[in-house]
């Protein structure tokens, strides 16, 4: 269910709204599960508890011993993460045409995470070779 009357705070003109991104159809499911498995089903969630998930999940690696496995998992991580953030973006600019200042600042936070993880990666496996 979307508010309709909701009103960002990082609402600062007609074509930069974030509440004309958080209550779109693309707010819920990535705009993809909802079509795809039903607007009621349990994985039809907000976007960011899907975020909130994957930030605390990734967080949670980095109290693990940097592990092969543990630098391949964040490394398969950040890539799945830009490409949803290639998606939305595509979604944001081309679709909604419009401006999301909270959803640029995610982009940025998924590259910034993945630049090390790509690095980590690389190192690890020059490492095993």
């Amino acid at each position: 269910m979307t508010r309709s009357n909701y009103l960002a705070l990082c609402d600062l003109h007609q074509y930069a709204s974030c509440s004309r991104v958080l209550s779109s159809k693309y707010a819920k499911g990535f705009g993809i599960i909802g079509p795809l498995l039903g607007d009621e089903s349990p994985l039809n969630q907000p976007n960011c508890l899907y975020g909130i998930f994957f930030f605390l999940f990734y967080l949670t690696l980095d109290s693990v011993v940097q592990k092969l496995v543990v630098i391949q998992l964040k490394f398969s991580l950040s890539i799945s993460s830009l490409i949803m953030s290639l998606y939305l973006a595509y979604i944001l600019a081309f679709v909604l045409i419009d401006l999301c200042l909270v959803c640029l600042a995610t982009y940025c936070v998924n590259v910034g995470l993945a630049v090390p993880a790509f690095e980590n990666y690389v190192s690890a496996m020059d490492k095993t070779t």
